[in-house]
């Protein structure tokens, strides 16, 4: 364990995981660190250090639904009726949604055991059963919706559709290399994933889906979707919120060498959602064009650089590229 009197983390330091309970651990709150403390590792929250996260932990669990809440009789009907590219597109981007919920709940075990404050880890349990609950309602979706021919060469697409294949296994490799070296960067650069899968990746895709609602079409399965999108929103908060402080309490991580890092993350991040979003669309979804939807996954990076405290990346993009985008993924967020 690293020893929590040192002066700072660095980039290339190694991080260990916590042991189950440290009997030599320190009880005192202004030595509480985020990782690469040495507590006892007890859920001892008699007194708080991280408020913001702390109060994440109520706003969490208070958003509690299922898939099965929500009837999917029309979606069914409706699925019939779209087009054939429609169709195809609504069906990758649900595995699509699939792989991504999956990669962000297996990711959540890999990191969680490095937390050494407990409200990180209070806040951790809701996020993962949320995350559980996102992949079952989306099963739920193809099992309600998609026919039964169909339902296997949609989860395959990952590897059976070379786009699909590439996409993926570049977002897994990502995630690996914390898992292979612990390092201090790649602990925030799986903070960093997870965030722009949250914000700018698994919204681009909604947006396919959502542009058949505004004709009607597959109503249950927007429900679910935007209620999906409701949790994730709450998710990237409570990690960038856990990012930022793992910086303040470490201002040697604050270097130019991080930044540049993080801004090459990001761009590579969206310039691979932008091009697998316009591979999932082939240009032919009513409502929305390329354009439009590069646009728009830029703008969402350039709101997750802002939720780092970083500047844009795009600073020509501005405004909302896809207008309705709000008005039909909002729910208030309690």
């Amino acid at each position: 364990m690293i020893n929590p009197a040192e002066s700072g983390l660095t980039l290339q330091q190694r991080l260990s995981k916590t042991s189950l309970f440290n009997e030599l651990g320190d009880r005192w709150l202004s030595r509480r660190k985020i990782i690469a403390g040495s507590n006892t590792n007890l859920m001892e929250l008699g007194e708080i250090k991280y408020q913001e996260i702390y109060e994440y932990y109520a706003k969490t669990i208070a958003n509690n639904w299922t898939g099965e809440q929500f009837s999917l009789t029309k979606d069914e009907k409706d699925y019939s009726q779209i087009s054939e590219v429609e169709r195809k597109t609504a069906e990758r981007v649900v595995a699509s949604l699939v792989f991504l919920e999956s990669e962000l709940l297996d990711n959540y075990y890999v990191i969680v055991p490095y937390f050494t404050a407990p409200e990180c880890t209070l806040v951790a349990s809701p996020i993962i059963a949320q995350t559980a609950n996102h992949a079952n309602a989306l099963s739920n979706v193809v099992r309600g919706v998609v026919g039964q021919q169909e339902r296997d060469p949609l989860y395959n697409s990952w590897r059976t559709i070379e786009n699909m294949r590439e996409r993926n296994k570049l977002i897994n490799n990502r995630f690996l290399e914390f898992t292979n070296k612990p390092l201090v960067i790649n602990f925030l650069d799986d903070l960093v994933i997870s965030i722009f899968i949250q914000v700018a990746m698994i919204p681009s895709e909604l947006s396919l889906i959502y542009s058949l609602t505004r004709r009607g079409r597959l109503p249950g399965t927007f429900e679910i979707l935007r209620r999906i999108q409701r949790d994730l929103d709450i998710h990237s908060k409570v990690f960038t919120s856990i990012y930022l402080k793992l910086i303040e309490e470490n201002p040697t991580l604050n270097s130019t060498e991080l930044k540049d890092h993080i801004l090459k993350l990001t761009r590579d991040l969206t310039n691979l959602e932008t091009d697998f979003t316009q591979f999932l669309t082939e240009g032919m979804i009513p409502g929305l064009n390329n354009l439009m939807i590069a646009k728009f996954t830029q703008a969402q990076a350039n709101k997750v650089l802002k939720m780092l405290s970083m500047d844009p990346l795009f600073p020509g993009v501005g405004g909302q590229p896809i207008p309705w985008f709000e008005s039909y993924s909002e729910i208030r967020t309690r």
